[in-house]
């Protein structure tokens, strides 16, 4: 009996000695040019009625509840949150120094409390604003495993989060839009494809030429493009896929191999905005589902359906791709 009381003792010790051992300490960075003068970025950002038209994060649960202060645009004032699925908080403006530098203090209260500080850098460049996003602060000690995830999770959320800014402050500038759609069951279909395996530059560089390939080999008798992402994993940096077009009996024969595809349950998700913005949009799409807690369906492809062909509309931000992902 005491040998199993020690092993129930010194468990929980272990995994205190290993936290102690970790940093928790991190820091987040992300800049991008916004075609606006430096004081309408400023205003935007110490404007916290404007945070739901471009949050990375609200935009999963737009009910969420939020509380402004009446000075919320002054020193001292804040926004809170509180939702089901993006937690609760607070961020305050600790700070205002126009037209270069805002500081802030957020703090989280669930799904765990903890403290940071966030700090806005703007930069005048002529028409342009150079606007920089920062977090920096120490994970609670129980979380401190979680560390090293922080920086490219949100980094990837402030990337989107600009990306989103950018488009709110002029709907002209090439940005993304994103409607979460919901679960769709899709339908058993053939196709030919080409396989294209590697990193995102290379999938962008083969899509269009892949493509065209494809559609005159079918003498244009098919349907929508499409790339379908075999054992998709949202955050990896390579990927095993296949850029492909539907065909059916009547589509000439050719030398490409006719491959099918099986049918399923799909979260479906649209963006609006030309194909550099697609791996924000998965991104995005893996986010929504994994805090809505829809799991993720590994043994399936995702698909990546073109709507639109980027060749097509003179404005980038016209361009429409449908992104579904695999779910159980």
């Amino acid at each position: 009996m005491w040998i199993i009381l020690l092993i129930a003792l010194a468990i929980p010790l272990a995994l205190v000695a290993y936290l102690a051992t970790l940093d928790g300490r991190f820091r987040v960075r992300r800049s991008l040019e916004i075609e606006a003068p430096v004081e309408t970025v400023f205003a935007a950002i110490v404007d916290f009625k404007s945070w739901p038209e471009w949050s990375p994060w609200l935009m999963h649960e737009p009910e969420t509840t939020l509380v402004y202060s009446d000075d919320y645009q002054q020193e001292g004032g804040y926004y809170s949150w509180d939702g089901k699925v993006v937690g609760a908080g607070r961020l305050t403006h600790l700070k205002i120094s126009p037209p270069g530098t805002i500081n802030q203090q957020i703090e989280f209260t669930r799904p765990f409390k903890s403290t940071s500080q966030v700090n806005w850098e703007f930069e005048s460049r002529g028409a342009q604003t150079l606007v920089s996003w920062e977090m920096s602060g120490s994970m609670p000690f129980l979380f401190r495993f979680m560390t090293k995830r922080m920086e490219p999770m949100i980094g990837r959320d402030y990337v989107l989060g600009l990306a989103l800014l950018k488009g709110y402050i002029d709907g002209t500038a090439s940005h993304p839009e994103i409607a979460f759609i919901g679960r769709q069951q899709l339908e058993d279909f053939s196709y030919w494809s080409m396989p294209c395996n590697g990193n995102l530059r290379q999938l962008e560089a083969a899509r269009q030429p892949a493509i065209e390939a494809l559609t005159a080999a079918a003498l244009g008798k098919t349907g929508l493009a499409l790339t379908l992402y075999h054992r998709f994993d949202p955050l990896a940096s390579e990927y095993r896929a296949e850029i492909a077009i539907p065909v059916s009996d009547s589509t000439p024969a050719s030398n490409y191999t006719r491959r099918e595809f099986t049918g399923g349950s799909y979260f479906h998700m649209t963006l609006s905005g030309d194909h550099s913005f697609i791996p924000l949009g998965w991104y995005a799409l893996s986010c929504h589902c994994r805090m809505h807690r829809i799991k993720f369906d590994r043994s399936r492809p995702a698909l990546e359906i073109y709507q639109t062909s980027p060749t097509d509309p003179s404005d980038g931000n016209q361009i429409i791709t449908a992104l579904y992902l695999p779910i159980k």
